[in-house]
């Protein structure tokens, strides 16, 4: 299994959890005039809703709104931030490679309490009504009262050295979450997929990626979930594939491989966008390989695919892709990086935007304007962009200099952009008057 949408796992110390509440400050840099947060603001899980497109109904930011976005205040939360932002009741919950996470308001940026040593995070927080979960690199998958800070369960995964890269994705009354390796995958971990009970944490059901659970399968992708309850999620070496199944009882409906591995590490890190093509239910995925396929949902055959950039371990298509219910927006962080537009039904190249920087993180879709980060994972941590596109033709909007990596997707709550990078920062902006 290979790293997702970050850099190499810092070292970090796991300490004993400490929650503290703070009134006003941590840091918290204020650019313009505190607002309260409109109830459109909301984006509760990885990529906006359970298909994974990074669209949700949701995210209403416009063209014109993005050239108008200014900062509306930063605040740092101590390590490098490589998930999305969750955000939902007025607070933007995030958290960090040092094993901490916070709520912030989301009109003041101030912070709401905070929690350390619960292991690096990688994945993102995901908001269900009044509770926050997150999966870390320990192993653990964590339900914290949202208002509060309180732990209401802890679960840990099986295995010897478990990693818990995906983001939670709750179903009904579940809380699904994959297991992979540590990065280098050592020790070689079962892959599997397990459901959590969301109210007590208890384990509901298991299910390896290997038919035999033999070692191998990780997954550090987050599974997307269709309205009937069939669920998809890419798979590590040597599967590197696509698995589909029932997300009531962990039933394995079909899997398919998309290549042989040959032990090159070519994963399909990137979480599965549902659509319909031609009528159907599709799923639309890539590989680090940089390979694109879009495969029928109830079969797992190929509808078709594309070799878009030459990939490797950690590169290629590696962040997850958008879809607006016009086109599907592919990110690259292989040469030539930047985005790639196609179209639905042939995978016909509509537009083409590159970037200076390789993109690691997944596009969030608004209304006809993409936003995501660039940065490089074996470069300059230092250099790095937050970009808006014109998902029309791929024309540039609007261009924020991080000064920092931006490996963390953004949330787009309302016409509120929520995104972190490697130097620990959460940026909120907002369109000005």
């Amino acid at each position: 299994m290979t790293r997702s949408v970050g850099p190499l796992p810092r070292l970090v110390g796991i300490a004993s959890a400490v929650i503290s509440f703070v009134a006003c400050g941590n840091g918290v840099v204020p650019t313009g005039q505190q607002q309260a947060q409109p109830a459109s603001e909301v984006w509760t899980t990885y990529r906006g809703d359970l298909q994974r497109d990074g669209h949700p109904s949701t995210a209403t930011l416009n063209a014109s709104d993005s050239t108008r976005l200014k900062l509306a205040w930063r605040a740092n939360i101590g390590a490098a931030v490589d998930g999305s932002p969750a955000v939902s009741n007025g607070l933007v919950v995030v958290a960090s490679q040092a094993g901490r996470i916070a709520p912030y308001k989301s009109a003041s940026g101030s912070r709401s309490w905070v929690i350390d040593g619960l292991g690096p995070f990688s994945g993102s927080p995901t908001i269900v009504s009044d509770r926050v979960l997150a999966g870390s690199l320990s192993g653990h998958l964590y339900a914290f009262d949202l208002r509060t800070g309180s732990r209401l369960w802890d679960w840990k995964a099986p295995g010897i050295q478990p990693a818990l890269w995906s983001s939670p994705a709750v179903y009904g009354q579940l809380v699904l979450i994959g297991i992979g390796s540590q990065y280098g995958d050592i020790p070689l971990e079962v892959g599997r997929i397990v459901a959590v009970d969301l109210t007590s944490g208890r384990q509901v059901w298991s299910m390896c990626v290997s038919d035999s659970c033999a070692p191998g399968g990780g997954i550090w992708s987050t599974p997307a979930v269709d309205i009937d309850g069939r669920a998809f999620v890419g798979t590590g070496n040597p599967e590197d594939g696509v698995l589909a199944f029932d997300a009531l009882t962990g039933r394995r409906l079909w899997s398919v491989s998309f290549y042989p591995d040959e032990g090159r590490d070519l994963d399909v890190g990137e979480s599965p966008v549902l659509l319909q093509v031609h009528g159907k239910e599709a799923v639309a995925v890539g590989s680090v390989a940089g390979v694109f396929k879009v495969l029928d949902a109830a079969t797992g055959s190929v509808i078709w695919s594309r070799h878009l950039v030459n990939g490797s371990a950690v590169h290629g298509l590696i962040a997850s892709p958008a879809y607006d219910g016009s086109s599907i927006y592919v990110p690259s962080a292989s040469p030539p990086t930047g985005v790639i537009a196609l179209a639905p039904a042939d995978g016909a190249t509509r537009w083409r935007q590159t970037t200076d920087q390789p993109v690691y993180s997944s596009p969030a879709a608004g209304d006809g304007v993409l936003v995501f980060g660039t940065g490089a994972v074996f470069g300059d941590v230092h250099i790095g962009s937050i970009v808006a596109l014109s998902s029309l033709d791929g024309g540039v909007l609007w261009v924020y200099d991080a000064h920092s990596a931006v490996f963390s997707s953004p949330a787009i709550a309302g016409t509120m952009v929520a995104v972190g990078d490697s130097n620990g920062d959460l940026f909120a902006f907002r369109p000005s008057s």
